[in-house]
């Protein structure tokens, strides 16, 4: 393999770990906004900004890649940020501090919601993606654009 593909295959796989990371970060932040001193966040308004902002900015990054590599970049994103959800729900037991959720105080009810919120960051991230990609091909100067050519159609 080309060292230049290999290098840039990684870098992508970077950006797309950190859009999964940030997207997790900000979710669980508004799902636990009770706990947090400074910041407050509306967790409908942060699942459908965060993710097709992040959404948006991989499908505007992966502007050369097939858009199978494109929706597969969104389904990773996205499901990290979910891990990521789910680890920071069940963190106390993890961690050993209480032995086990019950003893957190809000109900099971109330952990099934955040972790079922949190999957409308799938649908939600893919169509950024698929948002970034079409406004990159828009925005990309003539001989740039990937689009079928006009006598071929």
């Amino acid at each position: 393999m080309d060292r230049e593909i290999v290098r840039r295959g990684l870098i992508e796989a970077v950006f797309v770990v950190l859009a999964g990371f940030s997207m997790g970060a900000l979710v669980v932040v508004a799902n636990f906004a009770d706990y947090g001193l400074w910041l407050s966040l509306d967790v409908g308004g942060t699942i459908i900004f965060v993710a097709l902002a992040a959404g948006i900015a991989i499908g505007l990054r992966l502007q050369d890649a097939e858009p199978q590599f494109l929706v597969l970049a969104g389904f990773v994103a996205s499901s990290i940020a979910i891990v990521i959800v789910v680890l920071s729900v069940y963190a106390p037991v993890f961690a050993g501090v209480v032995p086990s959720l019950e003893a957190l105080g809000p109900s099971d009810s109330a952990r099934a919601v955040i972790i079922f919120a949190s999957l409308f960051l799938i649908p939600i991230h893919l169509v950024g993606c698929v948002a970034g990609y079409a406004l990159a091909d828009f925005l990309a100067p003539e001989g740039f654009r990937r689009g079928r050519a006009p006598e071929r159609l």
